[in-house]
């Protein structure tokens, strides 16, 4: 089974692949996706729904982790991240793949074990507990693995692997 962790972002998306198999996580594939300024907001929005399709046809994914959306001071920048959350969710539904929603201290506890974690400390142990040689050198697709991971977490959690009958 594959799941999939979104750190979702207008200008830059992160996100990451892990399989797993029994009760062992590996690490699948990762990165960042980025748009430039100098595209028109439709072509932005355009372009990280085409990724996504390509990312999904990649990958059969079991289910996926997605970052919930904090608005922060400045309201302009965050409508640009709803928009692109906005793509996100409906390319997911679309593929007909099962996200939950998992806020930055949920994920960061699920992994480090504090809601209060420095993202180096994130990143470190995301690396770890993948048994990564080398930590993530890029925030947001770290944050990605680390999505990935509470989404199967999750999964567990939720039983649904026992409702598939699986």
């Amino acid at each position: 089974m594959k799941f999939l962790g979104i750190d979702p972002g207008y200008a830059r998306l992160g996100w990451g692949i892990i399989e797993v198999t029994g009760n062992r996580a590996t690490f699948v594939d990762a990165g960042v996706f980025e748009t430039s300024a100098q595209q028109s907001e439709g072509e932005r929005l355009h372009r990280l729904y085409n990724f996504l399709q390509k990312l999904f046809e990649s990958h059969p994914i079991t289910h996926a982790g997605l970052e919930q959306v904090f608005l922060r001071r400045d309201l302009t920048t965050g409508i640009k991240l709803s928009e692109a959350r906005g793509v996100v969710v409906m390319s997911l539904f679309q593929a007909g793949i099962s996200y939950s929603e998992i806020s930055p201290s949920a994920m960061k506890k699920s992994i480090t074990g504090s809601g209060s974690a420095q993202k180096k400390t994130v990143q470190l142990m995301t690396a770890k507990l993948l048994n990564l040689p080398v930590q993530m050198k890029i925030d947001d697709a770290a944050d990605g693995l680390g999505l990935a991971f509470c989404a199967w977490l999750r999964w567990q959690g939720m039983g649904v692997l026992r409702k598939r009958g699986k």
